[in-house]
């Protein structure tokens, strides 16, 4: 049977990024996207797959997806007709809002791409400068708002170097996927060097050993068919390939998977692009079922090493690879370093017998739950886990024990516990909705998230923690600028003229802020339209436009010489995105604590459970941009000297740092 597990649907070739590895080639925002499928269209294609399979997973990408106005609605079509609807981006439109909207449109989840944890790197590979932050702020809201992510790594050779570090970021960041993907050089990937053959078996390997480690993260390598040979190599019982029944193993082009491009042609996957057919024009199973690619690919015959190696059905090489070389779909995957030992061929698990095991009723209806692909798996491993017991009978309490073996209690998408957590001594009450809210974000932000709310529970005189107060702190959290001003055409002039004048490197961090500025002086004075006067305000004030509060610029002026200009800056960064005309004390601390909080993730990322200086030792290692750094070299002396300096004089205060900030940080690393 070749059941439709996975169906991409490009919705569209624009994109606010330029990717160095972009298979689809995409057009800026601004050229946008001709001819792209209609709303009506797409769901007609949704109507159509649901019509035949409920256990398709639809993922919604492009370019990038966010920019279609109808993405919730589609989103909320497929969902009401029963399909996994998820969402592929880069992360950067994430906002809170959008988020929530997602969610309630019935989204079961959205993956993020992040290609490095240097973020000079990753933008430079993305090809816009900040993408990196709003990436990792995207996560952020994910997370607040409880809609599943994962993680998308695109590994080249000059990034392979991060996947320890990248397997550790994603552990912290409360995804519970990492994807990891093989480029196929195609789209403007072609002007793109892929990895050495050898360099890719070590990476996985690298994958499949860490996979056997860590049982609260899946670690899946994409357009990478070598990674089920390599796992068979590892352990021949590995759960991993067709041989225990996965039928996710191997290459899925046209046997379990296909895509459909913005204007409507299907093709095997991304890196395969002739056309099978367009949805314009036929239906889409008729396509599926009867396409002469499609059924090249389900019965291949393999040419080369790839025709003789024992591995063929487990892995069946990448066909895209020799393709995009200029050979054949089933040339041998130049990328292969393995030789064919000339053994049997290794078989998929077929329909075995069931050796006199039954399935309780209520348990079969539970395996149709299953996704297709793991379904066949679950089976074997269900039945010979009752044959151990010395039973005779599955029920559903058996597949629970199993898949809690896997997942622990954390199994994706599993709502957690509602329980009442264990009582604080000091905390205040909780009234239940608050409790149900507080049990469904992620464990490693429960403590902190919950000392939050008391504190300024506490602050209020307030008795409880409710609703109506974690509402508020999340919408301070997720403030949204105020919607942009028309211009004169002599004020955008005279920004331009001032502009000239700064270094390009610096332009896409300052003209944001100046706009946002002007504008908040515009309607300062009641105006509908942006003149040159407010430009001209903004450059006078020298802060962008967000005044300080005398006792907020004296906490400022304390702070060591070193790191005051960066508060001052970061602090109005943070005033603008929340369109704030004045800083307070009490803004500064919240801006503050949430860079500290911030950073304690990133640690976490680099796998530290301790607040200590190995921190800079590790950072220098995996960071790129920080190796043979003279000035972050010189920067880090002058922090570790101002440390010690203030331990000797005040009894171990930090200054800067408060205690009980420095308590939550040592707390949050430890979990």
């Amino acid at each position: 049977m070749n059941d439709l597990f996975l169906i991409a649907i490009n919705l569209t070739r624009r994109c606010n990024l330029a990717c160095a590895h972009c298979y689809m080639d995409a057009r800026t925002r601004q050229e946008g996207g001709e001819d792209e499928l209609t709303s009506i269209e797409v769901e007609r294609l949704l109507d159509e797959i649901a019509g035949r399979s409920s256990d398709t997973m639809v993922v919604l990408t492009g370019g990038e997806p966010l920019l279609r106005p109808d993405l919730e609605r589609l989103v909320a079509h497929g969902s009401g007709l029963g399909l996994a609807m998820v969402v592929g981006s880069n992360g950067v439109l994430l906002t809170g809002q959008r988020v929530q909207a997602l969610k309630q449109a019935g989204a079961m989840g959205i993956g993020i791409s992040l290609d490095s944890l240097d973020p000079a790197s990753h933008d430079a590979f993305r090809g816009r400068p900040g993408s990196w932050e709003k990436t990792l702020a995207g996560m952020d809201h994910c997370r607040r708002h409880g809609l599943p992510f994962q993680v998308h790594f695109s590994v080249t050779d000059r990034n392979a170097h991060e996947v320890p570090s990248m397997i550790d970021f994603t552990r912290a960041s409360g995804a519970h996927v990492l994807n990891i993907f093989f480029l196929v050089c195609t789209g403007r990937g072609e002007s793109m060097s892929d990895i050495t053959p050898a360099r890719y078996e070590a990476v996985l390997r690298q994958l499949v050993e860490a996979q056997a480690t860590c049982d609260d993260l899946i670690i899946r390598a994409r357009c990478a068919p070598h990674y089920k040979r390599i796992a068979y190599q590892h352990d021949p019982d590995s759960p991993l390939t067709r041989a225990q029944g996965y039928e996710g193993g191997g290459c899925l082009a046209g046997l379990h998977y296909c895509r459909i491009t913005p204007e409507g042609a299907v093709t095997a996957c991304p890196y395969i692009p002739d056309g099978e057919g367009s949805i314009r024009q036929r239906p889409f199973w008729e396509i599926w079922d009867r396409a002469p690619g499609f059924q090249r690919l389900r019965h291949p015959e393999l040419g080369g090493k790839c025709g003789r190696c024992e591995y063929r059905k487990l892995c069946g090489g990448c066909r895209a690879r020799p393709l995009a070389m200029g050979g054949d779909l089933m040339d041998a995957d130049p990328w292969c370093g393995h030789q064919p030992s000339g053994r049997p061929v290794i078989e998929p698990l077929g329909e075995a017998a069931t050796g006199g095991i039954e399935w309780a009723p209520e348990a079969e209806q539970r395996l149709a739950r299953v996704p297709g692909f793991l379904r066949r798996m679950v089976r074997k491993r269900a039945e010979s886990h009752v044959r151990d017991l010395g039973l005779s009978r599955v029920t559903p309490e058996h597949l629970a024990t199993l898949a809690s073996r896997r997942f622990g209690n954390d199994f994706p998408g599993r709502r957690p516990d509602t329980a009442a957590p264990a009582p604080v001594p000091g905390t205040l009450a909780w009234t239940g909705p608050a409790r149900d809210y507080l049990d469904t974000l992620p464990g490693f932000l429960r403590d902190g998230i919950r000392q939050v709310a008391e504190e300024v529970a506490r602050e209020e005189g307030r008795l409880e923690v409710n609703m109506q107060l974690l509402r508020r702190l999340e919408e301070e959290e997720e403030a949204e600028p105020a919607a942009a001003l028309p211009w004169e055409e002599a004020a955008e002039q005279r920004l331009e003229a001032l502009l000239a004048e700064r270094s390009p490197q610096a332009l896409p961090f300052i003209r944001p802020g100046m706009r946002a500025a002007a504008e908040r002086e515009a309607r300062r004075r009641g105006a509908g339209r942006v003149g040159t006067g407010d430009v001209e305000r903004v450059v006078a004030t020298d802060t962008a436009g967000v005044e300080w509060a005398p006792e907020a610029l004296e906490r400022v002026a304390a702070a060591p010489d070193f790191i005051r200009g960066g508060i001052k800056k970061a602090a109005e960064f943070s005033a603008r995105r929340e369109g704030l005309e004045r800083i307070g004390g009490a803004d500064l601390t919240r801006f503050r604590n949430r860079a500290m909080m911030r950073a304690v993730r990133r640690l976490k990322g680099f796998g530290m459970k301790e607040l200590d200086f190995d921190a800079w030792g590790i950072a220098r290692e995996r960071v790129p941009r920080l190796r043979d750094n003279a000035q972050a070299e010189r920067r880090f002396a002058a922090i570790r000297d101002y440390v010690e300096s203030r331990r000797t004089a005040d009894g171990g205060g930090l200054g800067v740092i408060d205690h009980d900030l420095l308590a939550r940080m040592k707390a949050e690393l430890k979990r």
